[in-house]
Parts: C-alpha cells; sequence; structure tokens
C-alpha cells in the first residue's frame, strides 16, 4: 500500500465525515424550522381564539348596550318629570 492510496483513504474517510455531519446538521436545522412552524401555527389559532373572545364580549357589550337604551332614555324622562314637578314646587317655598 503506498502513501497515495493511504491518502486516498483518508480523504474518502474525510469525505464520509463530512457527509454524515452536513446530512445530521440538515436534519437539525430541519427540526428546529418545524419547530418554529409549529410555533407559529399554535401561535395563530391562539390569536384566532383571542379575536373571537373579543369579537363575542363585544357583541355582548353592543346586545347590553341596545338594552340599556331604552331604559336610560326611561330614566331620563322620570328625572325630567321630577326635575319639572320639583320646579313646579320650588316657586312656592321660594316665595315663601
Amino acid at each position: 500500500m503506498t502513501a497515495l492510496e493511504i491518502l486516498w483513504i483518508v480523504l474518502a474517510f474525510c469525505a464520509l465525515w463530512v457527509a454524515a455531519f452536513i446530512c445530521w446538521a440538515v436534519y437539525h436545522i430541519a427540526m428546529v424550522v418545524r419547530r418554529v412552524h409549529q410555533v407559529l401555527d399554535d401561535s395563530r389559532a391562539a390569536l384566532h381564539h383571542i379575536k373571537d373572545g373579543i369579537a363575542g364580549l363585544k357583541d355582548k357589550i353592543d346586545q347590553h348596550a341596545r338594552l340599556l337604551d331604552p331604559i336610560v332614555s326611561m330614566v331620563g324622562s322620570v328625572v325630567r318629570e321630577a326635575h319639572k314637578k320639583e320646579g313646579d314646587k320650588a316657586p312656592s317655598l321660594r316665595s315663601g
């Protein structure tokens, strides 16, 4: 076995180890990218749930606001009537 043959054998083993290292690195990079993709998908799903929750909360608030409008106007008219009656009684109290 000559020195040139030993050199080629060593170069072949080096090429094998470099190829194995590149395959290992590509595999781990692919796994990292896969995990990032999964995290982004989970984040999108969580944001979608949050968005749906906020929309539901907004709908409930709007519904309660629609229910409160007649009540507020009724209370306002009762207060105006009470204020008007108090205003009718006030001059007699002030003149006395």
